[in-house]
C-alpha cells in the first residue's frame, strides 16, 4: 500500500554497475558471451531510496557521488525515481564506484573497487538541510561511518527511527550499532564472537531481523520470535533485491505496520524484484 506522506533518508553508498547476464560464469584466461546487460546506478543506500520512493514515499539520499560523466549518469536516474541527492563529496572526480557484476540465474559474482578512504565527513550545513524537513525513518547502509553517524546521532536526538542494513559485519559496525533502532541483516552478518546474530544485537536492539535468500526471515522484537516466508518466485535477477527489500521495509513501517508486517511486505516487493530484469523493472507493476 503506498504511503505517499512518509520521507524516507537513506545514508550510505552508491555506485554504478555494469551488469551482464551469462549461461556460466568465465573460466580463468576465458570468455563468455552476455546474454543480456544494463548500466544501472546501484548500491545498497541508493538502491533502498529509489525502492521507497517507487512504493510512493518521499526518499532523500546522502551519499558520495562526486563530479564527472558516471557521477552524473547516477544522479540522472535518482531524479528520474524522484530521490532527491544530497552529495558529500560534490566536486571530487573519483567518489563513485564501478562495479562489475555477473548473473547466472540466481547466483552472482560482484567485483568492486576497495572501499576508498574515508570523506571528509558531513559539513553542519548539509546535516542541517538533511534535517530540515523532518524524515520519518533513517536507514544506514552500514556504509561510510563518516556520514552516517552524524545522522544516525541527530535522527536519534529528534526521536526518529533508525534502521541498519546489515550486509556484512564492518570495522566500524561497532560505532554504529548505539544508534540503531531497527537492524535488518543478512546471512553474511557475523558480529565477532556471536553465536546467533538475533541473540547479539537483540541484547541491545529492540527489533532485529535476519534474512536468508529466498529461506525464512527469522525475527526477534524484545521476548517475541517469529519467521516470514518471502514468496517463492523463479529468479531471473536477483541483484539488489536485499536493496530494494530495506527499501521496501522502510516504506512499511514508517506508514504505520507493525514489525513482522513490514518484513512481510518487504519481502513480497523483493521477490517481485528478483522475478523481473533490471533493478527497476518492478516499479509500477
Amino acid at each position: 500500500m503506498p504511503h505517499p506522506h512518509v520521507t524516507g533518508l537513506f545514508v550510505g553508498r552508491s555506485t554504478l554497475d555494469l551488469v551482464y547476464a551469462c549461461e556460466r560464469f568465465p573460466e580463468p584466461d576465458g570468455k563468455v558471451d552476455a546474454t543480456r546487460s544494463y548500466v544501472a546506478a546501484g548500491g545498497p543506500a541508493l538502491n533502498a531510496a529509489i525502492a521507497f520512493a517507487g512504493l510512493g514515499g518521499r526518499a532523500r539520499l546522502c551519499t558520495a557521488l562526486g563530479a564527472g560523466a558516471l557521477a552524473d549518469r547516477a544522479r540522472a536516474e535518482l531524479g528520474a525515481y524522484g530521490v532527491e541527492a544530497v552529495d558529500a563529496a560534490e566536486g571530487r572526480a573519483d567518489a563513485l564506484p564501478v562495479s562489475s557484476v555477473i548473473l547466472t540465474g540466481a547466483a552472482r559474482a560482484i567485483v568492486t573497487p576497495p572501499p576508498p578512504p574515508p570523506g571528509p565527513g558531513l559539513a553542519p550545513g548539509r546535516l542541517e538541510a538533511l534535517f530540515a524537513r523532518r524524515p520519518d525513518i533513517v536507514l544506514s547502509d552500514g556504509h561510510l561511518p563518516e556520514l552516517a553517524l552524524p545522522v544516525l546521532r541527530r535522527a536519534r536526538a529528534e526521536g526518529v527511527t533508525t534502521v541498519l542494513d546489515g550486509g556484512s559485519w564492518k570495522p566500524w559496525t561497532g560505532e554504529l550499532l548505539p544508534w540503531i533502532d531497527v537492524a535488518v541483516v543478512s546471512g553474511r552478518f557475523r558480529p565477532p564472537g556471536a553465536a546467533d546474530v538475533l541473540e547479539a544485537l537483540g541484547r541491545d536492539i529492540g527489533q532485529v531481523a535476519a534474512t536468508d535468500g529466498p529461506g525464512p526471515i527469522r525475527w526477534r522484537a524484545g521476548a517475541a520470535r517469529g519467521e516470514v516466508t518471502p514468496p517463492a518466485v523463479e529468479a531471473v535477477d536477483t541483484l539488489g533485491a536485499g536493496d530494494i527489500f530495506h527499501g521496501a521495509f522502510c516504506h512499511a513501517l514508517a506508514g504505520g505496520a507493525g514489525f513482522a508486517a513490514s518484513l512481510a511486505a518487504a519481502a513480497a516487493v523483493a521477490s517481485r524484484s528478483c522475478a523481473a530484469w533490471g533493478p527497476r523493472a518492478w516499479i509500477g507493476r
